[in-house]
């Protein structure tokens, strides 16, 4: 009888509150890809249509600035729009649709694991945020508006990857 009492004593590890907090902004990030990527999916026509209008703008933009002799700024405008040609055509943006639900799917998953103190979640996530960030680059080529999509998703995946791998100690 004293041994079951015993058996019941013992208590969970606890989950450290920094640990939580990554865990819960992870939830909210990974859900919204999830969503973003799966809409993307669906209205890729609409999108790149909207692209397609927004770029014939800017060229028209462009080539009235050219009269200004402002080569420099008409030049970096120029491969801006060049590469939103690349990256708006809809098999681009459902192919990244797909990589985005994917990575924040294994985000999801390895944050749900971490919630529950499993270490195995850590390295989960780390590949689903450097699925992330290479698949751009593999589908679009290195651009700036590649770069600059990149930069800031990577930024706060790899934030995340080194506050979580602070807390990798507490998982088992």
């Amino acid at each position: 009888m004293v041994q079951d009492a015993v058996e019941f004593d013992t208590i969970p590890p606890q989950r450290p509150v920094f640990l939580k907090v990554l865990c819960i902004l992870t939830f909210i990030g990974s859900g919204y890809g999830i969503i973003n990527g799966v809409v993307t999916y669906f209205k890729a026509n609409d999108i790149s249509k909207f692209v397609t209008e927004v770029k014939a703008e800017m060229k028209n933009k462009i080539s009235k600035k050219k009269k200004t002799n402002d080569t420099i700024s008409v030049s970096f405008a120029g491969n801006v729009v060049n590469n939103m040609s690349a990256m708006a055509t809809p098999d681009n943006l459902r192919k990244m649709a797909i990589g985005t639900v994917i990575s924040s799917i294994l985000c999801l998953l390895g944050a749900i694991l971490m919630w529950n103190l499993r270490k195995v979640g850590f390295y989960i996530y780390v590949i689903g945020t450097i699925l992330i960030i290479v698949l751009p680059f593999y589908l679009f080529g290195i651009n700036f508006l590649t770069n600059l999509s990149v930069g800031a998703q990577g930024f706060i995946g790899i934030i995340f990857v080194i506050f979580y791998a602070m807390n990798i100690k507490s998982m088992k």
